[in-house]
C-alpha cells in the first residue's frame, strides 16, 4: 500500500465507524483502569495521559475517531490486510477479523495517540 491508499483508508467511512466503536470499548477499559496493577505498572504521568485521551473520546468520539483513524491507517500490520474495494467497502485479507485486527492496532497506538513519550514510561 502506498501513501495515497494509507491516506484514502484513513477517511474510509466503514473504518471510521469501526475505529469509533473500537476506541469507545478501549476508553472504557481505560477510564477504569488502575495503573498499579497494569502489567507492566504504569507511571503517574502515562496513567494521565491514558485516561485525558480516554475522556476526550467518551465525550467526542465521533471527531476522536478521526484522529484514530489516522493513526491505524499508517500501521503496516492493520494497512497490509485491508484494500478498499469498488465501492468504497473495506476488503479484509487478514486470518483472524477485521474488528479484532482495528481493535488491537487502536489499543496498540492508544500511547502514541495519548502522547505518551519513551520518557514518560520510565520509572
Amino acid at each position: 500500500m502506498n501513501l495515497q491508499e494509507i491516506n484514502e483508508l484513513s477517511k474510509n467511512s466503514e473504518l471510521r465507524k469501526r475505529v469509533k466503536s473500537a476506541i469507545l470499548v478501549a476508553a472504557t477499559q481505560i477510564s477504569g483502569e488502575d495503573p498499579t496493577t497494569v502489567t507492566p505498572a504504569l507511571t503517574a504521568i502515562q496513567a494521565q495521559k491514558r485516561h485525558s485521551r480516554a475522556t476526550l473520546v467518551i465525550n467526542s468520539a465521533q471527531k476522536q475517531a478521526e484522529v484514530f483513524a489516522n493513526a491505524i491507517s499508517a500501521q503496516p500490520g492493520l494497512y497490509s490486510t485491508i484494500q478498499i474495494g469498488e465501492n468504497d467497502e473495506l476488503v479484509y485479507e487478514g486470518t483472524g477479523t477485521l474488528d479484532g485486527d482495528i481493535q488491537f492496532t487502536v489499543n496498540s497506538v492508544w500511547d502514541d495517540v495519548a502522547g505518551v513519550s519513551y520518557e514518560d514510561k520510565q520509572p
